[in-house]
């Protein structure tokens, strides 16, 4: 019997986990599909793109895979570009109607209807807080409920630091040095702004809500963390997490219960699973509406064995692998069948879960997000080296934010 060698491309879910937690599935799938080997590599999500377009482009060394995790954003532009195979075919409607909606609608072409990635794994963002902080200066979690709020809430804890080891108001949404577009919209959003135009041929990330929206996230992150003087030590972002007991807040978009419940962890503190709470993320004037995007796996056009490869994601995206390997590196199911059971020991949890998926948003389904993706990374990159270095002012973020949507909508008028 011949034996089908699949190439996978992951991204690194688990921090250092990530190996033998997929060794473990790949161990489980070969034990009844004798004639298929799974190869996995390991892919930074920061070099993941190139290297994805170096092979649809023929460039590079590297063996082409069979089966590719990519995040849920990057779907419409890599469809659009020719790279992702229909895989509707493969996959019944008990699987693809049990999908959390957000990440089935940035699944689905737009233009045939089909099923062009199987979501995989969620990102949900919800709002994870220190209950002991708060009430140590007289909070609780009614004071994060809306943008004004929350962010009193954070100016007055970082205004109790006495030295720089106590405890941060505010962690960026788990990210080092950098602010994604996935951070960014739930704010435009909550103030009633959207990323790009209906008709999704323009940005309208300059619109005089999503503008309010930016400013009053970047304000923030400066009256925290900005000046030349607050960085001898740290980034514009400090090190540590929540879940490490550097954070009174953060909006995260894994399952805490990883962190929470494994002794072994590193950012494992007995005092932060103790003492934690999660809630939704704060209202704006139109409401909260969180993120929820996440991963998907997806077939490419260049595949040696599509059949095989479909065969491989069907198992990923079955509940007895989603339930094993998510508890595994922290991540939540992407069918919604599951989150209940996986929640099963955490039900204020789930309550919160179940708000936030019937609330939350994915990002507009275009052929160029991924390329908006990047421009306001770049114009993130931009803001935060203002504020590390002291120079942030409001008219700067105006420029900034001018100078990204005049380079976004030129590119949307090539191709739009």
């Amino acid at each position: 019997m011949s034996i089908v060698q699949l190439n996978f491309w992951l991204m690194p879910n688990g921090d250092f986990d990530t190996l033998s937690a997929i060794e473990k599935e790949i161990t489980h799938f070969e034990k009844w599909h004798t004639n298929i080997h799974i190869e996995p590599t390991i892919i930074p999500w920061s070099h993941a793109w190139d290297r994805l377009m170096n092979v649809h482009k023929q460039q590079g060394e590297l063996v082409a895979p069979d089966v590719i995790q990519i995040g849920t954003t990057w779907v419409s532009t890599l469809n659009y570009l020719g790279v992702l195979r229909d895989i509707s075919a493969f996959f019944d409607e008990d699987i693809t109607s049990d999908i959390i909606i957000p990440l089935k609608e940035s699944s689905i072409s737009y233009e045939t209807g089909g099923f062009m990635a199987m979501p995989w794994m969620a990102d949900i963002r919800m709002l994870y807080y220190r209950i002991d902080i708060l009430r140590l200066y007289g909070f609780s979690s009614r004071d994060l409920e809306d943008f004004d709020s929350f962010r009193n809430v954070c100016l007055v804890i970082q205004s109790k630091r006495k030295s720089p080891d106590d405890i941060m108001a505010f962690r960026l949404s788990g990210h080092s040095e950098v602010v994604l577009i996935h951070d960014l919209a739930p704010w435009i959003w909550g103030m009633g702004g959207h990323l790009l135009s209906a008709n999704l041929k323009k940005v309208s990330f300059d619109s005089p809500q999503a503008r309010k929206a930016i400013h009053w996230y970047f304000d923030l992150v400066n009256d925290l963390y900005g000046g030349k003087d607050s960085h001898k030590r740290y980034g514009i972002i400090p090190t540590g997490s929540f879940f490490s007991g550097n954070f009174a807040t953060e909006i995260i978009g894994k399952s805490p219960l990883y962190n929470l419940s494994n002794l072994k962890h590193s950012n494992y503190s007995q005092e932060v699973a103790k003492n934690y709470g999660v809630v939704n993320l704060p209202k704006g004037p139109e409401g909260s509406f969180p993120f929820i995007g996440g991963s998907s796996l997806a077939v490419p056009k260049w595949s040696r064995y599509p059949e095989e490869a479909a065969e491989w994601i069907r198992f990923l995206v079955s509940s007895e692998s989603q339930m094993r390997h998510g508890y595994r590196i922290g991540v939540f199911p992407s069918r919604i069948s599951l989150l209940q059971n996986y929640f099963k020991d955490y039900k204020e949890d789930y309550e919160v879960i179940a708000t936030t998926l019937k609330n939350g948003r994915s990002l507009p389904y275009s052929p160029l997000l991924g390329t908006l993706e990047r421009i306001l990374s770049a114009f993130s990159d931009h803001v935060l080296m203002a504020i590390r270095s002291g120079e942030y002012t409001s008219d700067f973020l105006d420029r900034e934010i001018n100078q990204a949507a005049m380079e976004a909508n030129y590119i949307f008028s090539m191709y739009m």
